[in-house]
């Protein structure tokens, strides 16, 4: 399993999350970024507002997700964000205690 993280422009998730719907994705966590961009003194308001991205995916699925995210993410211009992946070793849902690893980070559509 994969975690997926991407910092995205708050204006393009909307777009992110529906391109993650139709490959397959059951849900993502966001967060809204507290933070400004590296370059907030380059924008006219300050920063470049952003939301935190997550999801749990089968080894299989991530670039899948991953060309999703940065195909749908995209402005083609600096600040868009950026997405890493790291290994999962273990998932448990809490409500239910399963920690079955083929419920919890499902293969995606078609892959």
């Amino acid at each position: 399993m994969k975690k997926v993280q991407a910092e995205v422009r708050k204006e393009r998730f909307p777009e992110v999350d529906a391109a993650l719907k139709v490959i397959g994705v059951p849900g993502v966590t966001v967060v809204d970024e507290p933070r400004a961009g590296r370059g907030m003194w380059d924008y006219p308001n300050g920063c470049v507002k952003r939301v935190l991205l997550t999801v749990v995916v089968d080894d299989r699925s991530v670039r899948r997700v991953v060309e999703s995210i940065c195909g749908s993410g995209s402005t083609r211009s600096w600040g868009d964000g950026r997405v890493s992946v790291s290994p999962v070793e273990n998932v448990l849902d809490i409500g239910s205690g399963n920690c079955d690893r083929s419920e919890l980070a499902a293969p995606l559509i078609g892959a």
